[in-house]
């Protein structure tokens, strides 16, 4: 028998292509048979999502020709065979797959999650590795996660199986009271104290993941105040609602409130993910010329125009007069 899932990796499967290739689905398995050598030989080939292998028939012995899988053997007859069977695994792997360079359930709602919230995409920096990227903020340039392939065993135990993994960033000498060295561990090849990495293998929820990505980023653009994003989110909406009728903030007062002004733009990002427009009046809150917001979440600045004018406040120019409206608290 023959292992294939070397081959497959970083590829990911087209199911229906299996299908049109010729694979029929038997309990989850795709299997695959192709009589070569003038009907005396068979190839078969089995793919699922816990195994893939593919075996060599002699039809007539009704036995597997392993012959074919051993190198010192030479010949033209054995030759031929192997060619014939590399043959048709390559034309499956070619034209049943896709380049993936993470498949991993986790990482990929990762890639997605980043993606949707943050708006950044994986950085592939090195040439010779494919099977390591990073997110930077466009911000500060900075790293505030890298997604990597790396054998088992550099985090735990003696296996050699690739596993992928997320590196984050933690808060300075607070990493200590997450890592278990089960689930997180010590970042790898990062500063271990500023940095957890994350096994990518469903032990730890994807919703616990993500809290630690948004952590990683708050941090990454200066956020030392400790909370979480849902808990910095919750304060911001509190704050929405405490502004006067006929007043408006900017993002750096929300961000003081937070403890920190150099959370502007954690809060720019936490008003466009404002879930209720009427509960939480994000209109209020302008930039330090008291600009309207172009891409203002429910509706553009037109529609923020329109809700500051039904508060009383005067629009000019796109502009509100922050010495006549802005709160003083």
């Amino acid at each position: 028998m023959r292992k294939l899932d070397n081959r497959f990796r970083k590829l990911a499967i087209n199911y229906d292509n299996l299908k049109k290739y010729g694979f029929n689905n038997q309990n989850d398995m795709y299997i695959y048979e192709e009589n070569i050598e003038n009907g005396e030989f068979k190839v078969v080939v089995v793919i699922s999502e816990k195994e893939k292998y593919s075996k060599l028939i002699e039809i007539e012995m009704d036995s597997e020709y392993a012959l074919v899988d051993v190198e010192s053997a030479t010949g033209d007859f054995v030759g031929n065979l192997r060619n014939q069977y590399d043959k048709i695994i390559n034309d499956i792997i070619e034209k049943c797959t896709n380049i993936e360079n993470f498949t991993s359930k986790q990482a990929k709602e990762i890639i997605e999650y980043i993606r949707k919230k943050y708006k950044d995409e994986l950085e592939f920096l090195w040439d010779k590795y494919d099977d390591c990227a990073i997110w930077r903020n466009k911000q500060n340039n900075k790293w505030y996660g890298v997604l990597m392939a790396i054998p088992e065993n550099k985090l735990i135990g003696d296996s050699e199986k690739i596993v992928e993994v997320i590196d984050l960033r933690y808060s300075k000498d607070e990493s200590y009271k997450i890592i278990d060295n089960e689930k997180i561990f010590p970042g790898y090849h990062m500063n271990k104290k500023s940095w957890i990495t994350i096994k990518l293998d469903e032990t730890v929820p994807i919703e616990v993941i993500m809290e630690y990505i948004d952590n990683s980023y708050n941090l990454n653009i200066g956020n030392k105040t400790g909370k979480t994003q849902s808990e910095l989110a919750k304060k911001v909406y509190e704050y929405l609602t405490i502004i006067p009728r006929g007043k408006v903030v900017t993002y750096k007062q929300v961000a003081e409130y937070l403890g920190n002004k150099g959370l502007a733009r954690v809060v720019g990002n936490i008003l466009h993910q404002n879930p209720d427009g009427d509960k939480y009046p994000c209109y209020k809150v302008l930039n330090s010329k008291g600009e309207l917001a172009s891409n203002f979440v429910f509706g553009g600045k037109n529609i923020q125009k329109e809700r500051l004018e039904r508060d009383g406040i005067e629009v000019i120019n796109e502009k509100v007069d922050m010495k006549k409206y802005q709160w003083k608290e």
